[in-house]
């Protein structure tokens, strides 16, 4: 992966499992996080300035000994942009913090996760994100009202378009209950 966060600033385990997964997870347990924001017309209504219309986030730790980072991965749906803008990333703990240290791959930026009681999640992105290529389409650009995102734990349908990794969509599917 492309995403480089400094190790002074991460540690392993720590409140990232909590935030993503709803508990503390044992070493070397699998886990899988599935969150979900679509905005209705009265919402972006009231936002002008808020481009992103949908945003879908799979949030998954691999299992076994010295894997404390977790894989974000998310799309993005923009006003008048068709299709979904593909952001993959990796989140990590802060020591200290109940924030996660977030990155995209291929020096997309860097963004923060953080828990909002039991279901949600705040996706962070004041400082702002781009695709892994770097190019968007034309207008897929953020807004100004696009800083932080409120995101609902959902069903991991939801999220089955975003397991990108081949090896890992069955044991994620098999972990959250889901159907192959």
């Amino acid at each position: 992966m492309g995403v480089v966060l400094s190790p002074q600033a991460v540690s392993a385990g720590g409140g990232g499992d909590e935030v993503l997964y709803g508990r503390p997870l044992p070493q070397g347990e699998l886990g899988v996080a599935c969150f979900v924001r679509h905005y209705d017309r009265a919402h972006l209504a009231a936002h002008p300035e808020q481009r992103v219309t949908d945003m879908v986030a799979l949030a998954y730790r691999q299992e076994g000994p010295g894997t404390p980072e977790s894989v974000f991965n998310m799309t993005l749906r923009f006003r008048n942009i068709p299709g979904d803008q593909q952001f993959p990333g990796v989140c990590q703990s802060v020591a200290g913090s109940p924030r996660l240290a977030c990155g995209v791959e291929c020096d997309g930026g860097s963004f923060a996760v953080s828990g909002r009681g039991e279901t949600s999640i705040l996706v962070d992105i004041s400082g702002g994100i781009s695709s892994c290529d770097g190019e968007m389409p034309a207008g897929a650009g953020f807004g100004r009202d696009d800083k932080i995102f409120r995101l609902d734990r959902t069903d991991i349908a939801a999220c089955r378009d975003l397991m990108w990794d081949d090896e890992m969509r069955p044991r994620l599917l098999e972990r959250a209950g889901g159907s192959r």
